[in-house]
This record gives C-alpha cells, sequence and structure tokens, in this order.
C-alpha cells in the first residue's frame, strides 16, 4: 500500500500539529489529575497509571501513557462498553469500570479501567480511558496476582464493563459492593473517584474544543493527525528488509512444584509498509501465566514503540499497518475464559517483549537504512520479581497491603547501539513509571528497605553492557503476619543479547526466616547482610502461599539486560572502567571480555590482546585463520553478499541465504547454569524436564561470536532469518504445551 497522505487539503501540517497537541494536552490533564487526587502509592509515585482519548469510532485519538501495554486496553475497554451496553440509554455522566481480560478489555484484573462517554454539542464525539492498577481487587488476587488460581473465577472480582457511575459519581450501591469485597476499600474507593474526576476534566475540556473550533473541523483534524501516524508507521516499516524473522521463548511457572517451561514463538512477516505478528502457543493452563488479547497486543504495543516508533505520536493510525495474528483460541497466547489470567502482562506478556526484541533486532541488522540498524538491541531483564500479602498494621491496627514496587521493579535494561542498558530499567512497559522513594514505601507499607544496591556481573556481556539488576531487600516490621503470593517470571530462562552478545542473569529471589532483624534494631545496629542471622529455606520461584512474620527479610537480586555485540570487541578503557565502577568483576573482565587489568586498574594491552586471542581460539578450537576487520560493524554480525550468508567481522563464507547461518558456524553448548557460573552470573537451575541449555556460535575463520542462543535439551538449531522470504504460521497451528 503506498504512503497514505493528509485527507483535507484545507489543513496543513502546523494546523494537524497544533490540534494533536491540544488533545494529547487534554489526556495529559486528565493524567494530572489521577496523580494529584489519588491516595495510593502505586499511582502518585510509581505511576503506574494511563490515561487515553478515543474518537465516536473507538479509535484512539491521545495516548498520556506511563504504561504502555494500556494502548491497547484503552481500545478493548470502548469496544467492550459498547458490546455489553446499548449505547442510546448511555448519557452524560454515565460510566464503566471495566477489569476483566476476557470480557472488557484489561491487561489484568489488578489494572482497572474506568471507561466515559465524552458529549459535546448533544452528541457522543469520544471516550475517555483511564486505568490505574488498584491496590486490591477482591478475591485471592492480592493486590491483583493470583499465584494460586486454578480458574478466572477463583481469582478477583472481573467487571464486564459494567456501569458504576450515574452523573460522573459513583454509584453508592456500587460503592457498597465494591468496599465489600477488596481488601483495602478506602485506597481502592478513593482511586476510582480519581479516575471519575480524570474523565470529567477531559471531558469538560473535549467539549470547550469542540466548541471552539467546530465540530467538523474537529473530526477533520482528527482524521488528519491519524493519517500522518500511520504514514509515519508505515514508512518505519517500509525500511525493514521484506521477509520472515522467528523467535522462541518459555513461559515459567513452578507454582505447584513442577518447573513447567510453556513455549511460545512469534513470526514478524514484513512486506513493503506492513507488518504481520504471528504468536502461537501451546494450550492455555490452569495457572495465572495465560496471555490474553489484550496482554498479548498491549505488549507487542509495548515494544514496537519503544524499539522502532519511539517517535510516533500514538492514535488510530499507528495501527492500520500492523496484522496481530494470535493463532486459534485457547492457547497460551490467545486464552480464553475461564483460563486463570492475573499475571497475563508479566508472564506472557513479558515473553512477547522478548521475542519481538530478538525478531525486530534480526530485522533491523539486516536493515540498509542506518537508522533502523541502529535499532538492534539486547533483551530487557523483564523480570517483575515480587511479592504482594496482606495484613493488620500494628502502627495502627488497620489492614494493609504489601506491594513494594521499588524492590521489585529495578531491572537491568538492553544493551543498545549507542549505549550500554540502563540500571534500574523496570519493565519496558513502564516507560513513564517511577520508582518510588524508600521513605514513602516505608510510611505507606508494613516494611523496612535494608539496602538497594547495583548487583555486579548481572549485566549481559558485549561490545555494550547489558543493563545491571539491582539487589534490594525489605523486612517486615509492621504486622505480626502477612499471607498472599511471592513470583518472578524470569528464573530458569535468561534475557538473551542480539548480534553476539551474551545473555543477562536471570531474577533471583529469598526469604531470611527466624533472623535476628528486630534485635539488631533494638540494639541500634543496622541490620546489614553480614550481620542478619537466620534460615533460608529452599523453594519455588512462584509460591502460592506465601507467609511472611515479623522479622523476616525478603531479598531479591534482578536480572540484568541481555549484551549487544561480541564482548571481545567492548573498548577495554570501558571494561577498565567498569571494574573501577565495581559494575563487572575483575575475573569476568579477563575471562569474559579478554581484558587483563594492571595493578593500577588499567588495560594491559599486550596481555589483554593475546587474552582475546585466546577466547577466540578456545571458541573454534583452533587459532583464528582471519582477523577481524578494522572497520568491522559492532553490532552487525551478519550479512548477505551475493546470496550468501557472511560473516561481518572477516567476510568469511556462511552459506546460502536460504541456509541456517548456523549451520556453518562453530557451536559449542552447555547447560545454562554451568555456562553462568563460568560467566559468574546468575540462573536458576532446572531439575523437571529437558535443560536448559545455552549456545554459542562463532565464526569458523575469526572466532567472533555471532550469537548466543538459549534452548532446551538437543533440541534443533533455532530458525534462520530468512530475507526475502515470505512463510506465515499454519492458521490452525497449535504447539506442544
Amino acid at each position: 500500500m503506498a504512503a497514505t497522505s493528509i485527507r483535507n487539503a484545507d489543513f496543513d501540517i502546523i494546523d494537524v500539529e497544533v490540534h494533536q497537541k491540544s488533545v494529547r494536552n487534554i489526556a495529559s490533564e486528565m493524567a494530572v489529575t489521577l496523580m494529584r487526587t489519588s491516595g495510593s502509592p502505586v499511582v502518585t509515585d510509581a505511576k503506574d497509571f494511563s490515561t487515553s482519548i478515543l474518537d465516536d469510532k473507538t479509535e484512539q485519538l491521545a495516548f498520556a501513557g506511563n504504561v504502555t501495554f494500556h494502548v491497547s486496553t484503552a481500545v478493548a475497554g470502548v469496544e467492550a462498553v459498547l458490546r455489553n451496553n446499548r449505547i442510546a440509554e448511555i448519557r452524560p455522566g454515565d460510566g464503566f469500570i471495566c477489569n476483566d481480560p476476557h470480557t472488557s478489555g484489561a491487561i489484568h484484573q489488578g489494572d482497572v479501567g474506568i471507561v466515559m462517554p465524552f458529549f459535546a454539542q448533544g452528541a457522543i464525539v469520544g471516550w475517555g480511558y483511564v486505568n490505574a492498577h488498584l491496590l486490591d481487587v477482591g478475591g485471592s488476587a492480592v493486590s491483583g496476582f493470583a499465584a494460586g488460581a486454578f480458574d478466572s473465577y477463583s481469582e478477583a472480582l472481573a467487571f464486564p464493563a459494567v456501569r458504576v457511575i450515574r452523573d460522573g459519581r459513583l454509584d453508592e450501591q456500587w460503592q457498597n459492593f465494591i468496599s465489600n469485597n477488596v481488601r483495602m476499600s478506602g485506597t481502592v474507593i478513593n482511586d476510582i473517584r480519581s479516575m471519575i474526576a480524570a474523565n470529567n476534566v477531559g471531558s469538560r475540556r473535549i467539549a470547550a474544543l469542540v466548541d471552539e473550533i467546530g465540530m467538523d473541523r474537529f473530526r477533520a483534524l482528527n482524521e488528519a493527525g491519524k493519517d500522518l501516524s500511520e504514514r509515519a508507521m508505515r514508512d518505519i516499516v517500509s525500511r525493514l528488509p521484506d521477509g520472515t524473522y522467528e523467535a522462541v521463548d518459555w513461559v515459567e511457572y513452578d507454582g505447584r512444584g513442577t518447573e513447567g517451561l510453556h513455549e511460545v514463538r512469534v513470526r514478524l512477516i514484513i512486506e513493503a509498509d506492513e507488518m504481520t505478528l504471528q504468536f502461537r502457543g501451546g494450550p492455555q493452563v490452569d495457572c495465572f501465566i495465560n496471555g490474553a488479547w489484550p496482554a498479548v497486543v498491549g505488549q507487542s504495543w509495548t515494544t514496537l514503540l519503544a524499539q522502532l516508533a519511539y517517535d510516533v505520536p500514538v492514535n488510530a493510525g499507528i495501527w492500520r499497518p500492523i496484522t496481530f495474528d494470535l493463532g486459534p483460541t485457547g492457547t497460551i497466547v490467545n486464552a480464553v475464559a475461564p483460563a486463570p489470567v492475573t499475571m497475563s502482562h508479566i508472564q506472557t506478556g513479558m515473553r512477547i517483549n522478548k521475542l519481538l526484541a530478538d525478531v525486530f533486532s534480526q530485522a533491523c541488522s539486516l536493515s540498509s537504512d542506518p537508522k533502523m540498524a541502529a535499532r538492534v538491541a539486547g533483551q530487557s531483564a523483564q523480570d517483575q520479581t515480587y511479592f504482594t500479602a496482606f495484613g493488620i498494621d500494628r502502627r495502627n491496627g488497620q489492614p494493609t497491603v504489601a506491594f513494594p514496587m521499588s524492590v521489585g521493579m529495578t531491572t537491568g535494561g538492553p544493551a543498545q547501539t549507542n549505549s550500554d542498558g540502563m540500571e534500574v530499567y523496570a519493565a519496558q512497559c513502564m516507560s513513564g513509571c517511577d520508582m518510588p522513594d524508600v521513605e514513602l514505601e516505608e510510611t505507606s507499607q508494613p516494611g523496612m528497605i535494608l539496602w538497594r544496591r547495583i548487583a555486579q556481573d548481572t549485566g549481559g556481556a558485549g561490545a555494550s553492557r547489558g543493563g545491571l539488576g539491582v539487589d534490594t531487600a525489605i523486612a517486615i516490621l509492621h504486622c505480626e503476619r502477612m499471607n498472599g503470593g511471592a513470583y518472578t517470571n524470569t528464573a530458569l530462562i535468561p534475557p538473551r543479547g542480539a548480534a553476539g552478545g551474551f545473555p543477562g542473569a536471570a531474577s533471583f529471589w529469598k526469604v531470611w526466616r527466624n533472623t535476628n532483624l528486630v534485635r539488631l534494631l533494638d540494639e541500634h545496629v543496622f541490620p546489614d547482610a553480614d550481620k542478619i542471622e537466620g534460615d533460608v529455606p529452599q523453594g519455588t520461584a512462584t509460591v502460592t502461599d506465601f507467609q511472611v512474620n515479623r522479622g523476616d527479610i525478603y531479598d531479591v537480586i534482578h536480572g540484568g539486560g541481555g549484551g549487544l555485540g561480541d564482548p571481545l570487541r567492548r573498548p577495554a578503557g570501558l571494561v577498565a572502567q567498569d571494574v573501577a565502577n565495581g559494575f563487572v568483576s575483575d575475573t569476568v573482565a579477563r575471562e569474559v571480555y579478554g581484558v587483563v587489568l594492571d595493578a593500577a586498574g588499567q588495560p594491559d594491552e599486550a596481555a589483554t590482546a593475546a587474552a582475546r586471542r585466546a577466547i577466540r581460539t578456545a571458541r573454534i578450537g583452533h587459532a583464528p585463520t582471519r582477523e577481524v576487520a578494522a572497520d568491522a560493524p559492532l553490532f552487525t554480525p551478519l550479512h548477505v553478499a551475493d546470496g550468501h550468508w557472511q560473516c561481518s567481522q572477516c567476510h568469511e563464507p556462511l552459506g546460502e541465504v536460504t541456509d541456517n547461518w548456523r549451520t556453518a558456524a562453530v557451536t559449542t553448548q552447555a547447560t545454562v547454569t554451568a555456562r553462568f557460573a563460568q560467566l559468574h552470573s546468575q540462573v536458576r537451575a532446572r531439575h523437571d524436564g529437558e535443560p536448559v541449555m545455552m549456545r554459542e556460535h562463532a565464526c569458523a575463520a575469526c572466532g567472533s561470536s555471532l550469537g548466543v542462543d538459549i534452548v532446551l535439551g538437543d533440541s534443533a538449531p533455532l530458525p534462520g532469518m530468512r530475507p526475502g522470504v515470505i512463510d506465515p504460521f499454519p492458521a490452525d497451528l497449535v504447539l506442544q504445551g
């Protein structure tokens, strides 16, 4: 399809941009209203919310999102309202609550959306959508996460786009019902009122805008804005080479004692200026990891916007060149009721982020456009490692919920072509979120943060290093006992690097029990790790019946982002700086990066050159027969020349372009636990089923790292890139569970 044009020739681009900014500013004012009226630290400090404005056709006009997966839930939520309610009966001031992934487009039940119509001149001209993570939504899902649920009915309250608001106010009967079914009723009701207030602000501002410029101009400018975003998105897609790019990953769950790994795959298909994202998975399962449509599509938008379309205004235009194919219903990537889904966005959803980072990087690495080639990146750690629990606060005798976001979100970001990965990157979808202050979390929750520090060697090695994870510990002080769940989504399968970069660390958490914490505090001794005594029981990565008592300490060491490019191409001076900063150990500098430091901490050039050559030799089992070219690209290890794959570092042939380049590389394989021990990184050992393996592929001539794969057992090589070939999944494909 050819690039679109602005439909109304009476408008120039300044007209359209001024109008778009007006609507975006209204969405932003809605967000400010929510943040300033909420009493929940999840909203006021973590900023775990989003606001969106849609037109009367349910097409997005603006998105003021701190959490980018709400791009999908805004559309699905409004569509649910229209599907479940008669539009003729909807009047000004009505509002609808949406929090069910199966019926009302929610990302998970803990993220609650309030949808309200925007009227102007007596007609519905649009819709406001405000979504926030509430501290609790009832049921077994403390703060929205039901680790032990077997079905969606036993997870949480689920509202199917039902009307709970009249005349701009929460209905009293609905308020009583909600209050009677959630743990933190005061905070929850106040947040719902704040979302109503945000929509009320948006409604007034849109009505005033229509009165100012007229209905016809309002509608025409909206359409022109969509056209511009469509044009920009098509331009991005057109600069990727046509072809098929595939990736595989596994969703983890061991909450019932067995270390389950559930396969998910994606095929990215590029044809001219259109993109198709095909997802396939095994049958849906009876635990909270299933991916429903809102989470799979929402997290797809997260990575699309972060990696490719970071500067394109979000409206309905960005949807037009993209096709989402989730395959048959009833799978882990297209789950239907009664599949439990309270971790839909974090479990399967964040594997979607990693899959797409992989295939987007594959396509970008072959692009002849420098801007697109620069978007190659490793995977972000994407580990969300939390506990949520309920108890009674000793300070005031009131119910309290522990949801320590600053403890659970401090993961490492992906290495990029222009920088190392960020520390404290959090999840990729949390583009506008903040990490709550220590003081605030200690005031609003029943714990004390003992430490928060960078975790050495957790970032994936590469020419650009992956961002480091953070080690944070919180002690339970203000409850005698709390009950809930504990979970991580990245314990067995680490985040991958790209372009020959190494994986980052996986996540690890533990609990100290029967500690001396309270005694140390009574003696005015700060309880750092070297002073704490207690038991550290072994357990699963997901605990469905998690209990903590006063004095227990929860400690998580987050994973790091994947590296980018061969670690041997990282400048020795940057490695020395990492060692000086405590980011990388001297051992990893020497054994992984091949950098030998002298007594002053500076690189020894001769020893470094020898160490790097020794590593190349070890990779391929013989001395390199070709040298890496001085101008070899750092982040493009492979290219196509005369219908053949070539190593971009030394121009060694790697087979015909129709073949998988991996078959011509030198491949070494080890269990991920054994290899990570050599890398001084962390990953949990798998004891059930096929072992998790790390495969390293090197050029047989120069010993350069061409790619590092994570696979199960002795499985076949991962699929290769297929430039110029359009090869979609079968429509009815369901993977083995």
